[in-house]
């Protein structure tokens, strides 16, 4: 990276300035799926091996997540699967948690984002601009990944929550509780 270069990129920087001189909002959008079946982290231990039980049959969640640059803020919603439709209600909770001003979103290319639907929604609305990221990107090109890290060990890692219904409560009261600012965010130089 170049002396004084920002680590954000020419586009996500001018967002981020254009966001703290509030000229618009900058959010980080991805979506994460929470699994039934345990999510087993690594562990050295010494002892008896701990054993996790595993219902057999897995089941899944989907979550939307998106970060504000400048508050902090959280926004996600949860659905039944990570589907385009899916998506487009999520971009409008969005844009309706944001009604005024343009709202630069910055997120990867994966399928549910590039959607002919998402094309769609996005073209009827213009306040609206998609700053991309590498597909699947890192949890250093998105900060996002790292807040379904912090869910994910605080909700499901090495447990069996029960039922799909108790794992999407536990999800669902970790975001609600969740402070500004929970991850710390790269800033435009």
């Amino acid at each position: 990276m170049a002396l004084g270069a920002s680590p954000l990129g020419p586009g996500l920087a001018s967002a981020q300035i254009r966001a703290v001189q509030g000229q618009g909002h900058l959010l980080y959008l991805d979506e994460s799926d929470v699994h039934l079946l345990p999510l087993i982290r690594a562990r050295w231990m010494k002892g008896r091996r701990v054993r996790i039980t595993t219902p057999g049959t897995n089941r899944r969640r989907a979550f939307f997540g998106a970060l504000d640059t400048v508050s902090g803020r959280w926004v996600c919603a949860d659905h039944e699967r990570k589907l385009a439709v899916h998506f487009v209600a999520f971009l409008q909770q969005v844009a309706a948690t944001y009604p005024s001003g343009p709202l630069d979103l910055a997120l990867d290319n994966a399928p549910t984002h590039t959607a002919k639907v998402v094309e769609r929604w996005l073209a009827a609305h213009p306040r609206v601009h998609v700053l991309w990221l590498p597909t699947y990107a890192a949890h250093a090109a998105n900060p996002v990944e790292r807040i379904w890290g912090l869910m994910k060990d605080a909700v499901a890692a090495d447990r069996l929550a029960g039922s799909i219904e108790v794992l999407t409560h536990a999800a669902r009261r970790f975001f609600a509780d969740l402070a500004p600012y929970p991850v710390k965010l790269a800033h435009a130089a």
